[in-house]
């Protein structure tokens, strides 16, 4: 194609929208939390989950999560302008990460060594697996979708933010159902899920983000 041809047809083109941070965290947010309601309306919560709540370690099943996910929204977001950088946000991670490895260690020394994985089978694994990566599908095809609007210099650092937003929001959804409550199994196990779908996301979005 001619230069005054590419020219020509750029001209009669609309004009590209506006990149719109606040409506690109709606978009990923409702993504996370439809199939969550879903699942939870269909499966149902678990039925003891106001008195588990009281267990100060079970709370963090789901708050963790939710850190992680806020924060590589907020990441994401940035990273979807053109030359942006992740700054010093993160340096936020430390917080959910050490958490997360305190609890496991805490409920490897506390508990007796039979108990320790007493929770772990084929059965309690193939369904928290299967619940965290059927709730991430959804809202990581959307997450890259919404961040082809953007211009990210870097797609396969924000690929990864993408897979790893919408798997901590799932795992944060999924906890909500889950009846397991030893660290050393719902560290482990989320944390794997997430794993997954962070790392398949990363691969597979990389290509449909680069520009």
């Amino acid at each position: 194609m001619k230069t005054d041809d590419l020219i020509a047809r750029l001209a009669v083109e609309p004009p590209p929208q506006p990149l719109r941070p606040a409506v690109m965290a709606l978009t990923i947010a409702t993504a996370i939390v439809v199939p969550t309601v879903v699942y939870l309306c269909v499966l149902g919560m678990r039925p003891d989950l106001s008195p588990a709540w009281s267990n100060p370690v079970v709370p963090f099943k789901t708050v963790l999560p939710l850190l992680i996910c806020g924060l590589s929204l907020t990441l994401l977001l940035r990273l979807a302008r053109p030359e942006a950088r992740p700054g010093l946000l993160p340096i936020g991670y430390i917080v959910p990460v050490a958490s997360a490895v305190a609890l496991w260690v805490g409920a490897y020394i506390l508990r007796a060594p039979a108990d320790r994985f007493a929770e772990v089978g084929m059965g309690s694994v193939a369904e928290c697996m299967g619940g965290v990566l059927s709730l991430s599908a959804v809202p990581s095809l959307v997450a890259l979708r919404a961040l082809r609007r953007g211009a990210s210099t870097q797609p396969g650092l924000s690929a990864t933010l993408a897979g790893l937003t919408a798997s901590s929001g799932a795992a944060a959804g999924y906890s909500l159902f889950c009846t397991r409550d030893n660290p050393l199994f719902f560290v482990t196990w989320y944390g794997i899920a997430i794993l997954v779908v962070t790392l398949l996301t990363a691969r597979y979005g990389k290509r449909m983000l680069s520009w």
